[in-house]
């Protein structure tokens, strides 16, 4: 059976849920959401980041509760995000460096893409080298990787303004596994999927609100909100898709 993951990103929760965001209740919509990645059963749930809109703890204590399951949850920073209030509620992430977590022939890297006051992606060449020993490290035969900034562009230039930096070293590393199969991240706040090198690059849609793809501002997508959904197989395939709040 394939591993099934759920990746839910850009949560945006304000400290006082009555807070819109984007002219959204971002609480309800992960509500929404949620109950549809419970009814799909994941194996696996994969947060990447930008879970609060302002850092603040009470929005991490009622997401720490909503996401209250038997099943593993895996958490990335993103840059609206207090990586040490996160780590209170969610302690398996890229705390002090990259986590690596094994499950059937897959090992799931995440990195912290993350910097202090900044909106933009950067990684020191201290972190990318960690990485590429992380990975090297890793014993399964299939790795896929999750940040949360992406690493080339979304064709959304809104939001390709603030992509990760310098992205060419990241993705020298990335080449220099073959056994990476998988790149995975958010912030975009739409789906997109394109092959580089033979490796899926995953962006991740928004639990909160999603904009139309392709814009040069943010423009609400009537589609709704979304999370994505992997599952990740024995012979290295990823089939992936949405799970929508807004559909039976």
């Amino acid at each position: 059976m394939p591993l099934k993951i759920a990746q839910l990103s850009d949560c945006h929760l304000p400290e006082d849920p009555a807070t819109p965001y984007r002219q959204q209740n971002a609480d309800a919509n992960l509500d929404k959401v949620w109950q549809k990645v419970l009814a799909w059963g994941p194996d696996i749930v994969l947060l990447t980041g930008d879970l609060s809109e302002d850092a603040s703890e009470a929005s991490y204590e009622r997401l720490g509760k909503r996401f209250r399951t038997k099943v593993p949850i895996l958490t990335l920073p993103g840059n609206h995000d207090d990586p040490e209030l996160m780590r209170a509620q969610f302690p398996n992430g890229p705390w002090e460096g990259p986590l690596v977590w094994e499950q059937e022939d897959w090992g799931l890297v995440l990195t912290d893409s993350t910097r202090p006051r900044a909106v933009e992606g950067h990684f020191s060449d201290e972190a990318l080298e960690r990485l590429r020993e992380v990975l090297s490290s890793c014993s399964k035969e299939h790795l896929l990787v999750a940040l949360h900034h992406q690493p080339v562009p979304v064709d959304a230039p809104w939001i390709d303004k603030y992509r990760l930096v310098e992205p060419g070293a990241f993705l020298q590393v990335i080449d220099s596994e073959p056994r990476v199969r998988c790149v995975v991240w958010g912030h975009i706040h739409h789906h997109f999927a394109a092959d580089r090198n033979g490796v899926l690059m995953l962006g991740a849609p928004s639990t909160a609100a999603n904009s139309v793809p392709r814009g040069d501002r943010f423009k609400l997508d009537p589609a709704g909100p979304a999370c994505r959904r992997m599952e990740l197989c024995d012979d290295g395939s990823v089939a992936y898709g949405q799970l929508f709040a807004n559909t039976n």
